[in-house]
């Protein structure tokens, strides 16, 4: 798991193409902000500037400075602006979200766009999340894998109750810096025969991230924070309890220690059983016995749901029928060199490798399987 992992992470890698179409759209776009307003300052965060977009991500702007005191005002305007200029499509203005923002597809290169007024987190998160990912390799594969994972059932977006980047990205963290159980990622290593060491395998970390968000954590009472080494806090310690949604998870926001993050994703309960079912398929022995030898847990997704950049399926296509092809060839080439190997060690090489793959498929599919005993129950 962890090799796919690594590979299709370069397969949602954006090529020069691709960034080159995102930042002519952006340039556009920026280009209409200061035709409308003159001394605004506007500046791109979120996934775009860290680099953890996939090919369906939208970019995240915010107009500061702009003279607009109302942030409702400013939609509306920046819709008529939009309009006026025939640069966008689709738009859509979402004024009743914590945030209010515009979303767009700027007509050219089809890339989405949301645009928000004078909210500083943005910025300010994106600058600590380029700092985190630099410090911890393992974040980005995975806060990219988690990603496609929670766009496949639709609980990617914050005002519709999912878990945005910066979220994800700091329950990884927590869970990184918290969970670091030696005998448990030991006991994960023997149980999937793994070569690299426990800390440092992504198909590890992973099955451990949905162990613990989607099993273990209470999110009832303890919330976590990813500060300094991690810790665990009740969650009415610091104010963070939501009496008519008991079960939002909450996490301490590393910026600014009186908010939670999380507190809006009140489609939690379905994360939250969407991470157990995940885990619960990724470790059921007959599950992962019954794939053939070919078959890969990553290799079936939908191509719609990574359109490139300038809207094309069919450039995504291509890339994906040639990345699998890629695989396939090397997948062969390997079991090919290994499978003398393999009998003289007394073992199938199902029994030594089916252990960690799976499709990706079958984390919704399948509802049964049994637990594995691991790391003790968190209060």
């Amino acid at each position: 798991m962890h090799k796919e992992i690594v590979d299709f992470c370069d397969f949602l890698s954006p090529t020069s193409e691709e960034r080159e179409v995102r930042t002519t759209a952006g340039e556009a776009v920026l280009d209409l902000f200061k035709y409308t307003w003159p001394k605004c300052k506007p500046k791109v965060f979120g996934t775009f500037r860290t680099g953890l977009y996939l090919p369906t991500s939208d970019i995240d702007v915010v107009i500061m400075e702009s003279g607009i005191h109302n942030p409702a005002t400013g939609l509306q305007a920046l819709s008529r602006a939009l309009l006026q200029r025939g640069i966008a499509k689709k738009i859509q203005v979402i004024a009743k979200a914590r945030v209010p923002i515009v979303k767009f597809f700027e007509k050219k290169s089809g890339v989405s766009f949301d645009i928000s007024f004078d909210a500083q987190n943005g910025p300010k998160a994106a600058e600590f999340i380029k700092d985190a990912l630099a410090e911890c390799p393992p974040l980005r594969p995975l806060c990219l894998i988690l990603k496609v994972f929670l766009q496949q059932r639709e609980l990617n977006e914050v005002y519709s109750g999912g878990i945005g980047s910066f979220a994800l990205l700091t329950m990884i963290m927590a869970v990184l810096k918290i969970v670091n159980d030696v005998p448990y990622m030991a006991y994960l290593q023997s149980l999937y025969k793994c070569r690299a060491s426990p800390e440092h395998n992504l198909g590890i970390l992973l099955v451990n991230f949905f162990d613990f968000y989607g099993r273990k954590l209470k999110t009832t009472d303890v919330g976590v924070s990813c500060k300094g080494a991690g810790s665990f806090f009740k969650k009415s310690s610091k104010g963070f309890t939501n009496k008519g949604r008991p079960f939002l998870i909450a996490i301490e926001d590393p910026q600014a220690p009186d908010n939670a993050i999380g507190k809006n994703s009140f489609n939690y309960f379905q994360i939250k059983s969407a991470f157990a079912m995940a885990f619960t398929t990724l470790t059921n022995p007959k599950t992962i016995l019954s794939l053939g030898q070919t078959e890969a847990f990553l290799s079936d997704y939908e191509e719609e749901s990574f359109a490139r950049g300038n809207g094309s399926v069919q450039s995504c296509g291509k890339r994906r029928k040639a990345f699998s092809k890629e695989k396939s060839t090397s997948k062969k080439k390997t079991e090919e060199i290994g499978e003398s190997k393999s009998h003289e060690e007394g073992g199938s090489k199902k029994e030594k490798s089916g252990g960690m793959e799976m499709k990706n498929a079958t984390w919704s599919r399948h509802s049964s399987g049994n637990h594995v005993v691991g790391m003790s129950e968190y209060i």
